[in-house]
């Protein structure tokens, strides 16, 4: 194995694990305050997929612009849901659960017949590609990793250093407790389901370019997300960026080692590993 090739799998796998974590971090917002897995959340990267195909494919709007109108529609739709379907059954985990898989089938469904179940391509918004140090990286990619990095800072900062982003902590911590305090626990859902979609939407802009957009094209990434949050710990947005750059770096860096076919395993085999370990995830309360 030469260090080139190393390192080239490892660039690839930084870009693969920013992304991995940017649709773990809204599942586990949404899952934080609202303590509702929403099995849907990969219906909403694809939406974001569907976007880019439309605005900026088929009608030529600027990709950054597509990626902004993405984040506002898929956004506005997620906080629309969690207040038509998710906020009345709120109390109830098992309703909360049955709810998320229909509103998978509804949207899984829906595209398909709008859209159509066969794979379409999103043309490249930024050709060409980025030699140093014998690592070649697409300017695509390349735009995959400022963004997805940029978008993770913000939500920290956003977290850590608003009111919003405090309310939003207090109500992760003691929803009834923070209620006492003043704090609008309905609105704090209804912001954090929205965000938490809207980071998938924008995921599914950014791979939009790289891989094909499809109805279906969901299903994997949310996949990968469940396992990140149970490798970094449930509840735990540290954990999420944690768990994506873990799977992410190893599911690239593997296949040098390994055939293609063992890494899906392997992955599975390290999640156990970890929890095994560690039960309660990498950065999980104790």
């Amino acid at each position: 194995m030469s260090p080139e090739l190393f390192a080239q799998s490892l660039v690839n796998g930084v870009g693969l694990a920013l992304v991995y974590a940017l649709v773990a971090l809204g599942l586990t917002l949404i899952f934080s305050i609202m303590g509702i897995i929403n099995f849907a959340h990969g219906e909403f990267f694809m939406l974001g997929g569907f976007i880019a195909y439309y605005l900026y494919g088929a009608y030529g709007v600027n990709y950054l612009v597509t990626l902004l109108l993405a984040m506002g529609i898929v956004g506005g739709l997620g906080a629309l849901a969690e207040r038509w379907l998710f906020a009345p059954i709120r109390e109830n985990a098992m309703s909360g659960f049955v709810a998320s898989l229909g509103l998978l089938w509804v949207l899984q469904s829906l595209a398909t017949l709008a859209f159509g179940a066969l794979d379409k391509a999103v043309p490249s918004p930024f050709p060409g590609v980025v030699r140093r140090f014998g690592v070649i990286l697409s300017f695509e990619r390349l735009v995959v990793i400022v963004c997805s990095a940029g978008l993770i800072a913000a939500l920290y900062l956003f977290i850590q250093y608003t009111r919003y982003g405090l309310a939003l902590r207090a109500v992760a911590q003691d929803g009834r407790a923070a209620a006492f305090q003043g704090i609008n626990v309905d609105g704090m859902s209804t912001l954090a389901f929205g965000i938490g979609t809207a980071l998938a939407g924008v995921a599914g802009v950014l791979l939009a370019p790289v891989f094909f957009v499809s109805p279906f094209m969901g299903s994997l990434p949310v996949v990968k997300a469940f396992i990140i949050i149970i490798l970094g710990g449930m509840g735990s947005l540290s954990g999420a960026v944690l768990g994506g750059f873990v799977l992410g770096l190893f599911e690239s860096v593997a296949p040098i080692f390994v055939p293609m076919a063992a890494v899906d395993i392997l992955s599975f085999l390290v999640v156990m590993l970890v929890l095994v370990v560690r039960p309660r995830g990498l950065l999980g309360r104790a």
